[in-house]
């Protein structure tokens, strides 16, 4: 009995390092997901009380049995919660080391209360259970601090979104762990007194290490919204920029045109005394396709997004890059013409240069927009071949620096109007729609 005990309170460690794991997740954890987590975990930890009830009954007394379950138990527990919460594989390590720190934190504390309550003469599997049961009091006492370290333990995605500097960060608490577990791997359960209290250093290491990586990230997040925003400050002055060139273009050839109109006028006249009336026409018809030139197209009711489509329309026919517009917008949007045109500019810039990136036959780009009932529809395909690499979002994302700028801006507009954005990549297409409720 006290042997299944010692599995069970082994069990029950390790399901509260689970809990621990899930917090950093728990926002975006979807319920199926949490429900498949908690069977799984449970169904495995059933499992393993009656395989630790085994290997304890096999090697009784023999610590170092006990302390490799306690280092190694948590493997295939970890695998689950890996499989049951898809995230990056560097923030689950990040997690893993950053619980396993806290966790070698309790087991000392813990060693000092049993050390100091039970003789020694008690036996090793009573100084087992007693340091389980310690370990496991303890962490209930300090649910209120677990979820509240825990539930903001992730530092900010761009730690993570470069793969050198994300692995960098989630090996960090590891390496320290190793430092410290390594050496307790040994036959002793109760170490020295100088090298337990050298282990109280975790904690202080622990909170500035935590508090480091947070400032870091705050820091981070502040300069990538500045850049982000001095981009979209020069991307709207560009876009004013094209469209007051484009509009001087269209009104330097209507000076052209109204100059030459006297001359169409009386050449005209001649021409219709002389009865040479297919000449006139087709007279008639250069004047007229003149004229069209000197004007520019109206693609949408809305006139700061008709602006951003003229600009686009523009560069993909100069490039030769066949665009299919489908445009249905009101002309008042509320205010958030802005943040579509902003938008609208960002994903049909990434679209350009990503068809640049393709043989000349397969360059393709199509946009479409339409609004009915309160509800927008918004998306933009072009042809691309290549992988993307996808983050948790669903999102694409570039390991190469200076990239990423337009996600940054689908991200905010997705945060700002609620909307749901479906990024794809499927049969030599990469289309982004976006669905959100908005008054016309």
């Amino acid at each position: 009995m006290m042997v299944a005990l010692l599995a069970f309170a082994l069990v029950c460690l390790q399901l509260s390092g689970v809990w621990l794991r899930y917090l950093p997740f728990a926002k975006t954890v979807l319920a199926a997901q949490r429900r498949k987590l908690r069977w799984l975990a449970a169904g495995w930890g059933v499992v393993a009380v009656i395989g630790y009830t085994a290997v304890l009954n096999w090697y009784d007394g023999d610590v170092l049995r006990f302390k490799l379950l306690v280092a190694f138990g948590w493997i295939p527990f970890f695998l689950i919660a890996y499989y049951c919460i898809p995230r990056g594989f560097v923030q689950h390590l990040f997690v893993l080391g950053m619980h396993s720190l806290f966790s070698l934190l309790l087991h000392t504390i813990s060693g000092f209360i049993v050390g100091m309550l039970l003789p020694v003469d008690y036996g090793y599997i009573l100084h087992m259970l007693m340091l389980l049961g310690c370990y496991l009091v303890l962490f209930v006492l300090l649910i209120p601090l677990e979820r509240r370290l825990f539930g903001r333990l992730i530092p900010t995605q761009k730690f993570f979104q470069y793969r050198p500097l994300g692995l960098y960060i989630s090996l960090m608490p590891l390496v320290v762990l190793f430092a410290y577990a390594l050496p307790m791997l040994d036959g002793q359960l109760y170490h020295s007194i100088p090298e337990r209290v050298g282990r109280l250093a975790l904690p202080i290491f622990f909170f500035l290490m935590f508090r480091l990586v947070l400032m870091a990230g705050h820091q981070m997040s502040e300069h990538t919204a500045e850049v982000n925003r001095n981009n979209l400050l020069a991307q709207q002055l560009y876009s004013l920029r094209e469209y007051t060139r484009l509009t001087e273009e269209k009104r330097q050839a209507l000076r052209i045109l109204r100059h030459d109109m006297r001359h169409y006028n009386r050449l005209l006249g001649t021409l219709l005394e002389a009865g040479r009336l297919d000449e006139a026409r087709q007279l008639l018809d250069k004047q007229e396709e003149e004229l069209a030139h000197t004007s520019l197209k109206e693609f949408c009711a809305n006139d700061l997004i008709n602006a951003t489509l003229s600009i686009y329309v523009y560069h993909f026919g100069n490039l030769e890059i066949p665009l299919q517009q489908k445009i249905n917008l009101p002309r008042e949007m509320t205010g958030m013409d802005t943040d579509v045109a902003i938008l609208l500019s960002n994903l049909l810039e990434n679209a350009l240069h990503a068809s640049l990136k393709q043989p000349v036959m397969n360059r393709a780009v199509k946009v479409a927009a339409q609004y009915a009932d309160g509800q927008f529809v918004l998306s933009v395909a072009n042809r691309f071949e290549e992988p993307l690499l996808f983050d948790q979002e669903g999102l694409p994302y570039s390991e190469q620096p200076g990239h990423g700028t337009g996600m940054i801006s689908l991200r905010a507009f997705i945060r700002k109007y609620a909307a749901q954005c479906d990024f794809r990549q499927q049969d030599g297409w990469v289309t982004v729609m976006l669905y959100w409720h908005g008054e016309d």
